[in-house]
């Protein structure tokens, strides 16, 4: 890691020293870790996040009171360790999602869970039938449904939702 001096920043009402500045980051530091985990690798990286919304405010001079130094740069921090929070649920874990190898189940238990499949979909309305059959059963692409039913990537959507929740409610009902 390259590292720098650190320029001072002055602000109406105060300066931050290098000396600051360089307790500052050390104490934002332990608050990200403390917050993500002490072993986590982006704590840098949320530091300088954090550091260059603070300077860019006060280079804007959204900054109005500097008597709060602290309360605003740990403002700022608190966002900072949020967005990265929501951006990491928003995240799709391949490896989790990957599926599992598991034992191929007897022929009389898949031709069971078959029958009970054929069963809830004949008790279905036509398109819905249809419409799960071909997306789930057939293999058929988004893409190919629209065109067969002449629907948009929107109308499919929503129409494959419901479906399946019709087909839920229909499955319970049997049980």
């Amino acid at each position: 890691m390259i590292t720098r001096q650190l320029e001072p920043i002055t602000f109406s009402g105060g300066q931050l020293t290098p000396a600051d500045l360089e307790q500052l980051r050390r104490r934002l530091l332990f608050k990200i870790r403390r917050h993500i985990g002490m072993f986590c690798p982006d704590a840098q990286d949320l530091l300088q996040e954090t550091l260059t919304r603070f300077i860019a405010a006060v280079k804007a001079g959204s900054f109005r009171n500097p008597e709060r130094i602290g309360a605003f740069i740990n403002g700022i921090c608190n966002n900072v360790i949020h967005e990265y929070r929501r951006n990491l649920w928003r995240q799709v874990d391949y490896e989790a999602t990957a599926p599992e190898d598991r034992a191929v189940a007897p022929d009389a238990e898949d031709a069971v869970m078959a029958s009970e499949v054929r069963a809830v979909l004949l008790r279905l309305s036509a398109r819905d039938a249809r419409l799960l059959g071909d997306f789930y059963l057939n293999g058929k692409s988004r893409d190919e449904i629209c065109r067969e039913m002449d629907v948009t990537n929107d109308q499919f959507r929503v129409m494959l939702f419901r479906a399946k929740a019709r087909f839920r409610k229909a499955l319970h009902q049997t049980s």
